[in-house]
Parts: C-alpha cells; sequence; structure tokens
C-alpha cells in the first residue's frame, strides 16, 4: 500500500470514522475514473462556518436515480464546501430525525448500521441559536433526542 499524504495528527482524537472517496478538495471536484453509475449517496462537507450532511435517494425511477461521485460533487459544491468526502450509499443511505426516516431508502426501509453521523443540539439551544455538535456513534447506538432539523429539498 502506498500512502499520498502525511498522516494526520490525531492527539485528542477519541472516535473516527471513514469515508470515501473525498468528492471536493479547496473548493474544487476531485477526479474519478469509472464511478459514473448513479446510486443513492451519503455526503459529509464542510467550509468555514458550516458543516452539510447530505442523503441522496435512489434506485427508485419514481422518485430518484441517485447521483454519480462527479454529481454529487458538483451539488456540494453548489451548497458552499470546500472539502466533502463521500460516507456510504446504497442500502445504506438513510436519514433519520426525531425518531422518523425522512428519506426513502432504496431497500424499502432502513438497513441496520453499525455506526452513524449524529448532529444534537444542546438543551436550551431552542430555534437553532447556539452551537450544534456533530457526534460519531458506534453500535450499539443510544438514542439520541433532536430536537429540530432544517430540510432542504
Amino acid at each position: 500500500m502506498r500512502w499520498c499524504c502525511p498522516s494526520p495528527d490525531l492527539t485528542g482524537v477519541t472516535t473516527a470514522i471513514g469515508g470515501g472517496p473525498a468528492l471536493v478538495r479547496d473548493g474544487k471536484a476531485m477526479q474519478w475514473g469509472g464511478f459514473q453509475m448513479r446510486h443513492p449517496r451519503c455526503a459529509i462537507g464542510w467550509n468555514k462556518d458550516h458543516i452539510f450532511m447530505v442523503e441522496v435517494d435512489g434506485r427508485q425511477p419514481n422518485l430518484s436515480v441517485g447521483m454519480t461521485f462527479p454529481e454529487l460533487a458538483a451539488y456540494m459544491i453548489k451548497l458552499g464546501c470546500e472539502q466533502a468526502m463521500n460516507l456510504d450509499g446504497g442500502g445504506s443511505a438513510t436519514l433519520w430525525v426525531c425518531g422518523n426516516v425522512m428519506n426513502s431508502p432504496s431497500e424499502g426501509q432502513e438497513r441496520p448500521g453499525a455506526n452513524s453521523l449524529v448532529l444534537v443540539q444542546k438543551k436550551g439551544e431552542a430555534n437553532g441559536s447556539g452551537t450544534g455538535h456533530l457526534v460519531i456513534r458506534s453500535s450499539p447506538a443510544p438514542h439520541l433526542p433532536v430536537t429540530e432539523h432544517h430540510r432542504d429539498l
């Protein structure tokens, strides 16, 4: 195996989650060969002010056929992401808010997963004021209440 970049400083890191491929680096779409098939996708992106968590339905011709990596990268750039990474996809692509599945999973229902990214809001930070917190949970994950969500369709 050949590494192309130095190992990151993981001082203070207690939990991490992997993903890939990288979609956007420094505001520019990455290049891929052969990744032109549309599938359900999940991605995370960020800029200096915001974190964007995106779920794309797919494999449902009357609803959504999904996205290719180049299409997803273009969408993340449109949102304002300076950096973005594909997470998982296919039947694992699920958006869950306050105990409800908000998307249409390609397998007809959510698939059990071993890990997840969870956005929580501290008590007393109603109406989007204050800072949200990104949490990584590994199975078995306890129920985490989310008091508010925003959905841009």
